[in-house]
């Protein structure tokens, strides 16, 4: 194969960035930074994620959660969960798009999504629903006849809340289509979203929500609380549910080896540098824009004040300010 001279691969592409950064040697932190770390753990954490459910791990949890929020709209409970599969995500993904893992889940006539994320993403609603759309697709090959496709239910866990839901003070909402004039729904029984703001849980007790809500009160605790903090959510909160209790259980099995805290401490110094060599960039892309801006001014004989003016704005030292009209000059007189 004939390597391409025209398009050589570019040093500062983000794969080469990563590639330079995980390729350092890798550090082995203390048995007490491991411990102290693993206790600051929380179940909204890509990897934590990740080692709780993936490989089938704990779908009987993914069964719980799901008859949790259709208990609270008394719809009955789902077939038991058979397969699941989380998607691994990379330091790209979840730096560009703040991706933590989809989680997709098949039972019998069955499609679920769970999708946790942790921090705000903008328009996140718009990807909740793809999701969702993308999860309808699995266990239906095209052609067999449409009454066999699977029903779809999509989990968002959110550590935000949706601006699309500020009307609602609730901290689970359930989403399904309706026929726009009449507002009557549409395949309600067989499409529904839901998405879990756990910031609006604040504004709640147990005591005041019905008794069909306190089981997913209880899992989004779970969800919520750091590792080291759950003995004493399960008490404060009075959890009684198997599946609240299971879950916990599950996550400290899931972090329990100190080689995953310690990859994961290094993954987080790793994505660390990667946010900061990206904020560089960025940083020093707004620079020559505003240089350039400068070097326009110049050439196009701006009066000293507002060039003056501009340079104070931009950030640059007078002495950059004289490079840039040496450069101003150059460039005329090419």
């Amino acid at each position: 194969m004939v390597a391409d001279c025209e398009n050589p691969p570019q040093p500062d592409h983000p794969e080469n960035i990563l590639t330079q950064i995980t390729s350092q040697p890798k550090r082995q932190f203390s048995k007490q930074e491991i411990n102290k770390a693993r206790g600051n753990l929380t179940l909204m954490n890509d990897r934590v994620f990740l080692v709780t459910f993936d490989e089938n791990k704990n779908n009987d949890i993914i069964t719980d959660i799901v008859n949790a929020l259709r208990k609270i709209h008394n719809l009955p409970p789902i077939p038991e969960i058979q397969k699941t599969t989380v998607q691994k995500v990379s330091y790209l993904d979840v730096l560009g798009r703040g991706m933590v893992g989809d989680l997709l889940g098949e039972a019998e006539s069955l499609n679920i999504t769970v999708e946790v994320q942790k921090t705000k993403q903008d328009d996140y609603a718009v990807r909740g629903t793809l999701t969702s759309s993308n999860a309808m697709r699995n266990q239906f090959i095209p052609g067999d006849d449409f009454t066999d496709a699977p029903d779809t239910i999509g989990i968002s866990i959110l550590g935000f809340n949706l601006p699309q839901l500020d009307h609602r003070k609730e901290f689970c909402s359930r989403i399904i289509r309706a026929e726009y004039e009449s507002k009557e729904p549409f395949l309600a029984d067989k499409y529904s979203d839901y998405y879990i703001e756990l910031p609006k849980m604040d504004e709640w007790t147990k005591e005041v929500l019905p008794n069909q809500y306190h089981g997913l009160w209880e899992l989004c605790h779970i969800f919520k609380a750091k590792i080291k903090d759950h003995e004493e959510v399960i008490r404060m909160q009075a959890i009684q549910s198997q599946a609240a209790i299971s879950l916990s259980k599950a996550v400290k099995r899931a972090v329990a080896p100190d080689e995953f805290v310690n990859e994961a401490l290094n993954q987080q110094d790793e994505l660390e540098q990667l946010r900061s060599y990206f904020a560089k960039r960025e940083e020093k892309r707004k620079t020559e824009g505003k240089e350039e801006m400068i070097i326009m001014a110049i050439q196009s004989n701006f009066a000293h004040d507002v060039i003056e003016t501009m340079r104070k704005g931009a950030g640059i030292s007078e002495a950059r300010l004289i490079e840039l009209k040496e450069q101003a000059q150059s460039l005329s007189t090419t």
